[in-house]
């Protein structure tokens, strides 16, 4: 007997191949689905690069008939181009630093591709991602994690779900999935978070002789493969970069740039500027098409203001908690936050930011340690253990401890 149908999102890759076999054996009914991005049109249809290529379309194909599952493919390049280009290429010309895989798995993978799920009868989708997924049964002894164990005080000890951390650390993607929500967790799989990639993935997807056993995984943004995001933003626009003044942190003009958006915080190398020390760009002004340089110190911070916010975890349970500490002036709730991808969390206090109001309030993130060349535009993940709370966009960065 079927233990569900699942929606295997197929990406042509190794990690999505062996979920959809690892799913089959463990008794569910597998559909396996590519979605067709715009980012495929860039490079002639060609493999060999990032992801979405018809080669990469008939690598999943391939295995899903190796499988003996059906296999789909969804053309969401329209919604591709909405949610995720146009908002990057937004993004860059307001002198923020985004993150587009992201905005791919909120909007597409456990967005649209979700909703298709749900309108076809789909009890899950299921994607290659390397994180956990857990419920926490009623009245379970959650110790070790005292923020938890609030929370489910807060849902009269109902059960919830739970996004983790990857078994295989040097893997992990729980920072790009903090945008699942409770309704979300609860129907989706990702089996690959208890398993470690070169040890258990490689080789199951060897044993089972698919085509993409060994296939490289996917490097870099799909739609921009080179990295060269100034150059694809002008051609995405049509609009060449204006130069404009570079400043030292006094306000003063040192040199020139070709447009600011060739830079980035924290950047050292290529500032064409010549210095008899290091100097790093500290600020973007987009608007007034300026790129300041500073020391090293200028590009610590004590915190940021996050905005954007989603919660992982009970929303209403950990608004409790936010308002008790609030009311109570008290300094936030401990947790561990993340401002990058393979940043190991630092300990940190979350808190709401006292100038907004609900339901579009801002939080705020106070490190415990100064941290170095937070970005307007980059994703905040926070932790409990290794239990997602949940994540936004840091909108700015507040001075240095003792500045």
């Amino acid at each position: 007997m079927s233990r569900g149908r699942v929606l295997v999102a197929m990406s042509g890759g190794v990690d999505s191949s062996v979920t959809a076999y690892v799913l089959q054996q463990e008794g569910y009914e597998c559909v396996g689905a590519t979605m067709r991005l715009t980012c495929s049109r860039s490079f002639g249809d060609e493999g060999g690069r990032t992801c979405c290529s018809l080669a990469d379309i008939a690598d999943a194909e391939a295995v899903c008939a190796r499988l003996g599952i059906p296999y789909h493919v969804l053309d969401m390049r329209d919604i591709f181009e909405r949610t995720v280009i146009d908002k990057f290429v937004h993004s860059y010309q307001q002198g923020y630093t985004p993150n587009p895989c992201i905005d791919c798995n909120r909007f597409l993978k456990f967005g649209a591709l979700a909703e298709y799920a749900l309108e076809h009868d789909f009890d899950a989708i299921a994607t290659g991602h390397y994180a956990q997924i857990q419920s926490i049964a009623p009245n379970t002894e959650l110790n070790a994690y005292p923020l938890l164990n609030s929370i489910q005080t807060r849902i009269n000890n109902e059960s919830f779900w739970t996004l983790r951390r990857a078994l295989d650390s040097t893997k992990d993607q729980s920072y790009v999935l903090y945008a699942l929500t409770q309704h979300a967790l609860a129907h989706t799989l990702l089996p690959l978070g208890s398993l470690i990639k070169e040890r258990d993935v490689r080789r199951i997807a060897a044993e089972q002789g698919f085509i993409n056993a060994e296939k490289q995984d996917s490097q870099g943004i799909c739609f921009v493969p080179d990295g060269n995001y100034a150059h694809y933003i002008e051609e995405h626009t049509g609009k060449a970069l204006q130069p404009g003044d570079i400043l030292n942190t006094q306000g003063e003009v040192i040199g020139q740039h070709l447009g600011a958006l060739n830079y980035t915080i924290g950047q050292r190398k290529g500032l064409g500027v010549a210095m008899l020390h290091p100097v790093y760009v500290v600020d973007i002004d987009a608007k007034a098409n300026t790129v300041t340089l500073g020391e090293e110190s200028d590009l610590m911070s004590s915190g940021l203001l996050a905005d954007d916010w989603i919660w992982s975890v009970p929303a209403h349970a950990i608004h409790e908690l936010l308002d008790e500490d609030y009311n109570a002036h008290a300094e936030g709730l401990p947790v561990l936050a993340r401002i990058r991808y393979h940043q190991e969390p630092q300990p940190a206090r979350l808190l709401w930011d006292t100038e907004t109001e609900l339901p579009h309030r801002r939080v705020r993130i106070n490190f415990d340690t100064d941290q170095r060349a937070i970005a307007p535009g980059q994703a905040v993940v926070v932790y409990a253990g290794d239990v997602v709370l949940g994540g936004g966009t840091a909108i700015q960065a507040f001075p240095r401890h003792n500045a």
